[in-house]
């Protein structure tokens, strides 16, 4: 890097002190996912109220948009292992506002942007935060209800195999309820926008294969799962590329690479288990067969029994 080149810049600025008012406000360690989407939401609404943009390397992600930390030209924050679960904890480092380079219109409204977002999110966990996102900040209907579906799948009791009672219409049963989730996904499937037409085949067959899984009444966590596994495709395949901003041309490149490897995987894990619950429909329906079959055997000789009395 050369000397002209600051080492950390107006979006480093707004990191580093998005960590630093966090710790202000809490003791509480600040996983990676909370402190990158914070990030993306202190910058929306430095661009949404104030009307000035740093430039913040930001892209869609499953269920919510990050800051693309490899992008920073510098690290102005530690990560050491967390305490009590498996991730980091990011800390801010010790240094001055002198340290970056920063506009006098930056000094000035970065400070207001990242008050306000530690005022509404910093004492949020990060499901919460994933929610605001989604639903103030999704690209399109379609990442909205994708993750309506999954937000919902998150309120099943599993141990009891029903939902919380504030979803849904009265009376409408969970597999009613989920397929009403899957047409509105179905419909608001943006084909024509970009990238989107290149992976609608694979999501059809995914839909159909998610039918298949609630018609047989396959636990929800299993398809709690499944939903996240196409997400996480999509994710790599569509959304980075199609909701970004401030990606380097480089990191656009690894992640053609990266995309094309998970869509091969994806469709051959999709395969596997499309063909599993087709082989376990047909052995349901053989043993219908053969129960109404004896059903029906029982019911004549019951007949035959009272027809002699």
């Amino acid at each position: 890097m050369s000397k002209e080149e600051p080492e950390f810049g107006e979006s480093e600025f707004l990191g580093w002190l998005l960590l630093q008012q966090l710790k202000e406000q809490s003791d509480d360690q600040i996983s990676r996912s909370k402190f990158l989407k914070l990030c993306c939401i202190a910058d929306r609404r430095l661009i949404e109220t104030h009307d000035y943009e740093v430039g913040l390397p930001r892209y869609w992600y499953m269920y919510g948009e990050l800051a693309n930390e490899h992008e920073f030209s510098g690290r102005f924050y530690n990560a050491p292992q967390a305490i009590g679960w498996d991730g980091q904890q990011y800390i801010p480092k010790p240094m001055h506002v002198e340290e970056f380079e920063a506009s006098e219109k930056g000094l000035e409204l970065i400070p207001k942007a990242v008050g306000w977002t530690v005022g509404e999110f910093g004492r949020e966990n990060v499901e919460v935060i994933k929610k605001h996102q989604y639903e103030q900040h999704a690209g399109n209907k379609f990442i909205q209800a994708y993750s309506e579906l999954r937000w919902l799948l998150s309120t099943i009791d599993l141990g009891e195999q029903r939902r919380l009672p504030n979803y849904g219409a009265q009376g409408e049963s969970n597999e009613e309820y989920l397929k009403r989730q899957l047409d509105e996904m179905m419909m608001a499937y943006p084909e024509d926008e970009e990238r989107y037409g290149e992976m609608k085949t694979l999501y059809f067959r995914w839909d159909d294969t998610v039918r298949l899984m609630v018609g047989q009444s396959v636990e929800y966590s299993r398809i709690a799962e499944f939903l996240d596994e196409f997400i996480t495709t999509l994710s790599k395949g569509i959304l980075r590329f199609a909701h970004n901003q401030s990606i380097s041309e480089e990191r656009l490149v690894d992640w053609e690479v990266d995309a094309a490897e998970e869509k091969a995987e994806f469709t051959t894990r999709l395969r596997e288990v499309r063909m599993n619950l087709l082989r376990n429909r047909s052995r349901s329906t053989e043993l219908d067969s053969v129960s109404d079959a004896y059903s029906r055997t029982v019911e004549e000789q019951i007949e035959q029994l009272l027809a002699q009395e």
